[in-house]
């Protein structure tokens, strides 16, 4: 499995600042055209995959260890931070090729988006403990955010103060669904509630979240968050998306503490997750 530097892009006879991090690509696996999380750990209550089924660039099918590295950056005292083959696999089939409700990337591949993220990544990310979550200025277009306060589209004339009002309304029950309903008890809770400009909607298999039909907004922030992997003292990439920094899902099973719900950081996300609403408009 060849580990090979990410080539050069700058105009040539100009001097560039050398970026925080080396990106450096699994080349077997560039290009790959999807990645399947097959096998999960059934002891752990995220239920993180263990296994996945990746289909390469020329239709070659290989099974392999979801934490296999598809992507590395290394800084310059040579501490690295990786990007997993299921990390890999969520990004670009989420937020590169668009396959469920959120921001969309303006970027042709994800390897593109590797080199664009190692310029960027704040250099002390590698060595500061925990889970690093936060959003960077690219300084470019970075695509479409998929995500919208309730306050910026009334702003913006998309909703009215009685549409706000109305979904508001909603916010407790919401967030008691996403700690203790069951997956057909919020299905019944989106058919019931079809008839506001702010809608519901089930993502990332059961989590609940009001979305509105209006289009996704142009962004050139970068959001990304690494934290630590079991069986790997580098920090590795969770997720990445075009927009801001964000909260987790308000998932309890992202939020377990010693076995139990952590109902700080729980209503943490499930405030954000219903004042920041889903935009699913073309």
């Amino acid at each position: 499995m060849g580990i090979e530097s990410a080539p050069g892009r700058g105009m040539e006879g100009s001097i560039e600042q050398k970026p925080p991090y080396e990106l450096l690509s699994t080349m077997e696996y560039l290009g790959f055209q999807s990645v399947e999380e097959t096998e999960f750990d059934e002891t752990k209550p995220w239920r993180p995959a263990t296994k996945v089924k990746v289909i390469k660039e020329g239709g070659e099918v290989a099974e392999i260890p979801a934490n296999t590295p598809f992507f590395v950056f290394r800084n310059k005292d040579g501490v690295e931070l990786t990007v997993s083959a299921s990390s890999a696999g969520h990004i670009d089939s989420l937020h590169i090729k668009g396959t469920d409700a959120g921001s969309v990337f303006d970027e042709p591949t994800l390897q593109a988006l590797m080199e664009d993220a190692a310029k960027k990544i704040p250099e002390n990310i590698a060595t500061e403990p925990g889970v690093s979550a936060f959003d960077v200025e690219m300084e470019k277009s970075m695509g479409k955010e998929g995500i919208a306060s309730l306050s910026e589209l009334q702003k913006s004339g998309v909703l009215t103060e009685a549409d706000v009002e109305q979904a508001l309304a909603l916010k407790e029950e919401v967030a008691r669904l996403n700690l203790s309903g069951t997956k057909a008890e919020k299905e019944i809770f989106v058919a019931e509630h079809s008839d506001g400009k702010v809608k519901f909607q089930l993502i990332r298999g059961d989590v609940l979240v009001p979305v509105v039909d209006t289009p996704k907004r142009p962004t050139t922030k970068l959001f990304m968050v690494f934290g630590p992997t079991d069986g790997d003292a580098r920090k590795t990439m969770y997720t990445a998306a075009p927009g801001r920094n964000m909260p987790r899902h308000p998932n309890p099973n992202q939020h377990m503490k010693e076995g139990v719900v952590d109902e700080e950081t729980f209503k943490e996300s499930a405030d954000a997750w219903f004042n920041t609403v889903m935009l699913v408009g073309k």
